[in-house]
């Protein structure tokens, strides 16, 4: 069964029987679907009865939703906490960064299937979750940390956007492996060696052509 991480603080704010359900669905969601799923088969992989689900969550779509929270929410707190301190380089908070992004992903492999097969997969009935809001704040921050080393000298001067979108490439190929492969190619260490090669043609005076 597919495992849902839930931080220290979280399950002490969580009762079982409400991780239990949550886990159900996940990999009921994950298998076979949003739409598919009922309420009833949730309920008896958790061992629980309607009115438990109805009582924590409201229906099937506040279960959906609640799924994302956890997640999404330390995806939040990893952006708001990267803040570029005096003496780090706009190359290091990059290569930090993506590799925090990197490990919450891939300690969230399961909710990560299911986002997927809701974003790419064919329509499922399931409510909205505004997964492009994320990524967005996830563009402005790579983003900014580049413009950073452009306006220091660090990088050359080179179009932002063409650059943010080159590093989370490589950050995207690194996450999308782990799903995609039983044994992954890339690890942090691998992707810090891919950024790095990115990162040092960048380096220098000069402007990129």
């Amino acid at each position: 069964m597919n495992k849902l991480l839930i931080s220290a603080k979280d399950d002490v704010q969580i009762p079982e029987v409400r991780k239990r359900l949550l886990t159900a669905a996940l990999e009921l969601f994950t298998r076979k679907g949003y739409a598919a799923t009922s309420v009833r088969e949730i309920v008896e992989v958790a061992g629980v009865t309607k009115p438990v689900l109805y009582y924590y969550f409201g229906n099937k779509e506040g279960i959906y939703l609640d799924l994302f929270r956890v997640p999404f929410r330390h995806f939040d707190d990893l952006l708001d906490s990267c803040r570029v301190e005096t003496g780090i380089s706009a190359a290091d908070a990059l290569t930090e960064l993506c590799g925090r992004v990197f490990d919450l992903f891939v300690e969230n492999l399961d909710p990560a299937r299911l986002m997927y097969s809701i974003y790419y997969g064919p329509p499922q009935g399931a409510p909205f979750f505004d997964f492009d809001e994320y990524h967005m704040k996830l563009q402005g921050k790579v983003r900014n940390l580049v413009e950073r080393g452009i306006q220091t000298g660090e990088f050359r001067a080179a179009d932002a956007g063409d650059v943010m979108w080159i590093i989370i490439g490589v950050l995207n190929v690194a996450m999308e492996e782990q799903l995609c492969r039983e044994k992954p190619d890339v690890d942090r260490a691998r992707l810090a060696r891919m950024l790095d090669t990115v990162l040092k043609g960048l380096a220098g005076n000069g402007t990129l052509r």
